[in-house]
């Protein structure tokens, strides 16, 4: 019997709704499909969430646990491996201390709301470590120190209201294939896109790559990479010297506007042309048609946050969407009602949240941040150190839960190096992931389908106040792990409690019980959620604004802070470092090329690289580069180049592209298993080969330099990638 049976995928961070044809007599989902009666997402879904039946029935998922015995990797009942963790766990603890264990969380542990950061910071405030990293501050601190930096603390005006918008502006980031919840309704982008530019809506892509919403722009500015800085700088300065910005709004919410002046003045149009190599008139085109517009807004993404000044740059995004009156206004920068959080009061406070809660990595010293979730997390660019270096505090035991630090994390080589020294290295995943290859223990762990969530995620970010919960749509085979399952066993045995409400040690909770207790402050009871299978939207449709500024802006005057002192020197900092016409950026350094990381479509970060319909397309992420470039080395497509700088050496398979300038080349990150003896032509390249962790790195988040990479490429000999 075929029953249709409503859910939300979790390929990625959007949640988009579908139906699912489920064989209910032989346990098997036998079609997805989106949801069209789902209010958020309408019918949409992406090529990615499409080919999760391919995820769920993979002939190499993990339905058995696995432990490593002399290199080789042995099935292991799931009670026991929970036993030896356990008895490892409290010998590491009980020699090294409590700092010894931590946790990293990638894209797919975000989106397990049972499993995710709020019951993983619980596990670990038990137990009396730090040590929670994320995948969060591997591509994307920014947003904390800049949103810390500018409101003094946290601030919920993160929907940007694009149905009501008369001007749009993207700055590194693809809203059309990244599906960033922190950068616009993510729910059915098209969409939004289409029926805003058919209302008139005007869009400006800032993006060294003419990417996919770069094509559809009004104006489209291609910067050399890593100048997003010096462009904002330019825009400011002439925002302000023409009065283009809003004036009376100013005046009421926000300071430092003539120390903000003083700072941009030397970043004329001239300069910033010469050093962005985006012509002079493009830069006022784009500032006039932003500031004059009546509504709407700036949004950064990662493209931004991973290159050079990211936290300057993100900050001077928000001073322009400020400057120009966007914040908390129609078709600007606005706020649902959470579903999930406690509800604001009336009017709403501040949020007393520290940017720096206390802990500080012995690594560099980089401090902990709170991060836009609100949860407490140290930086990840220091883990590989914080396991390789000697003394207390010395990292031991990591266990992994949805993430892949062995794709993702700068240094390659290092990163390996501290996997394999670990005492304790246990992967909670699908697969046998490029990390899990240097575990003790992989625990195989439920699919989103088999298993009971909550779109916790999403809460504030849908484009209306909606939320769903979705009990599994299939059974699970048994021994396979809700994660939630791993942490509260290993807490019960080593003795600690979690102190979350209706969670006890002496049963296993179930899945819902566990999101009763981590939710039980929402403003709406999940009993009330469950009642809608396909979601439900709790509140008025349309976004809050004139109600949150000035209440919640954290500053003791109660205003967004242009001129932070921070900011401001920084921006000297910028103004002071030379123009250099090649890839590097100091005097001297001999580098043709910058890099930059990009996403494709089919895949998100270093999920789905395996599905057979994604390697039917192509098994390997291309060194895109400009045609005459090409050229200029004698490449052609499909053949091998070296890409190389100071710290490494990759090769990779050239494509000839239009959608980048001369002395820039494209990269995708997340492939390249360092492990994977095969060609790069099967398995990819790994970017984070060519990145130190240590050199260019982020003062304030220990962010490594992971976009806008100086680089050289050379030629091959002339061979096909693949050919004997």
């Amino acid at each position: 019997m075929i029953e249709t049976r409503k859910s939300f995928c979790r390929f990625c961070h959007a949640f988009c709704g579908i139906e699912a044809n489920v064989d209910a007599n032989n346990n098997q989902i036998v079609a997805i499909r989106g949801d069209r009666e789902n209010p958020a997402s309408g019918g949409y879904t992406c090529s990615k969430g499409r080919a999760e039946l391919e995820r769920l029935y993979h002939q190499e998922r993990l339905l058995s646990s696995k432990k490593r015995v002399n290199g080789v990797f042995t099935e292991i009942g799931p009670q026991q491996a929970l036993d030896e963790i356990a008895q490892k766990l409290r010998e590491i603890i009980a020699q090294h201390g409590p700092r010894s264990v931590a946790i990293y969380v990638g894209c797919p542990g975000h989106r397990n709301s049972a499993s995710g950061p709020k019951f993983l910071r619980k596990w670990l405030d038990a137990i009396g470590s730090p040590g929670y990293y994320s995948a969060f501050t591997v591509d994307s601190p920014s947003l904390s120190i800049a949103r810390g930096r500018f409101w003094g603390g946290p601030m919920p005006l993160n929907y940007f209201d694009i149905a009501n918008a008369d001007v749009a502006m993207f700055i590194g980031t693809n809203p059309l294939v990244s599906h960033l919840f922190t950068v616009m309704p993510q729910s059915n982008p098209f969409k939004l896109l289409r029926d805003a530019r058919q209302r008139g809506m005007k869009m400006i892509v800032v993006d060294p790559r003419r990417c996919e919403v770069a094509k559809q722009a009004d104006l489209h500015l291609q910067l050399k990479p890593g100048e997003d800085a010096t462009l904002l700088a330019a825009m400011l300065k002439l925002v302000i010297e023409q009065k283009l910005f809003n004036q009376d709004y100013v005046a009421a919410y926000a300071s430092g506007l003539e120390e903000l002046h003083d700072a941009v003045r030397d970043f004329d149009l001239d300069y910033a042309a010469r050093r962005t190599e985006v012509p002079a008139n493009l830069i006022e085109a784009a500032a006039v048609m932003f500031a004059t517009a009546k509504r709407g807004g700036i949004q950064t993404g990662t493209g931004l946050a991973m290159a050079r000044h990211q936290n300057l740059s993100t900050q001077l995004a928000m001073s322009l969407n400020g400057l120009c009156g966007r914040y908390d206004r129609r078709g600007g920068l606005t706020s649902h009602p959470t579903v999930l959080a406690p509800p604001l009061a009336d009017p709403p406070e501040a949020i007393p949240l520290p940017l720096f809660p206390g802990p500080v990595s012995r690594i560099r010293g980089i401090k902990m941040i709170n991060n836009p979730m609100g949860i407490q997390e140290m930086p990840s660019n220091t883990l590989t150190d914080e396991i390789l270096t000697p003394s207390d505090g010395q990292i031991r035991a990591l266990f992994v839960n949805g993430g892949n630090p062995a794709l993702v994390f700068p240094d390659e080589a290092g990163t390996v190096q501290a996997l394999k020294s670990l005492d304790l290295l246990v992967v909670n995943d699908l697969f046998m992931s490029a990390t899990a290859k240097f575990a003790h223990y992989v625990l195989a762990c439920k699919h989103p389908f088999e298993r009971t969530d909550v779109a916790w995620l999403m809460d504030g970010s849908y484009s209306l106040p909606f939320m769903q919960y979705s009990p599994p749509l299939v059974k699970p085979a048994a021994g396979l792990f809700h994660e939630f399952e791993i942490f509260w066993d290993l807490a019960r045995q080593i003795g600690i409690d979690l102190d979350i409400p209706g969670i006890g040690m002496d049963r296993k909770p179930t899945a819902d019980e566990m999101l009763n207790g981590l939710f039980a402050d929402a403003r709406i009871p999940l009993g009330e959620i469950r009642k809608h299978p396909g979601g439900h939207v709790f509140g008025e449709r349309d976004p809050k604004v004139n109600c949150i500024l000035p209440h919640m802006i954290c500053h003791p005057d109660k205003r967004m802070a242009l001129g932070h002192p921070e900011v401001i020197e920084e921006l000297l900092e910028v103004r002071a470092e030379p123009i250099i016409e090649s890839g590097g950026y100091e005097v001297g350094e001999k580098f043709a090329y910058r890099m930059i990381t990009y996403r494709i479509g089919d895949v998100y970060c270093t999920q789905g690289q395996n599905l057979p319909s994604v390697q039917r397309r192509s098994s390997y992420n291309p060194v895109l580069m400009n045609a005459r470039d090409m050229e200029d080395l004698d490449v052609k497509d499909g053949e091998l180049v070296q890409i190389g700088n100071d710290f490494g050496r990759v090769e990779g398979i050239a494509r000839a592209t239009r959608d980048l300038n001369q002395g820039v080349i494209g990269l995708a990150h997340g492939w390249g298993d360092p492990s994977d003896n095969r060609d790069v032509r099967e398995k990819g390249t790994n970017v984070q080969a060519l990145i130190p962790d240590d050199y260019r790195y982020d003062r304030v988040t220990g962010l490594a330099l992971m976009s806008a990479v100086p680089v050289n490429v050379t030629a091959v000999a002339r061979r096909f990638a693949g050919a004997d």
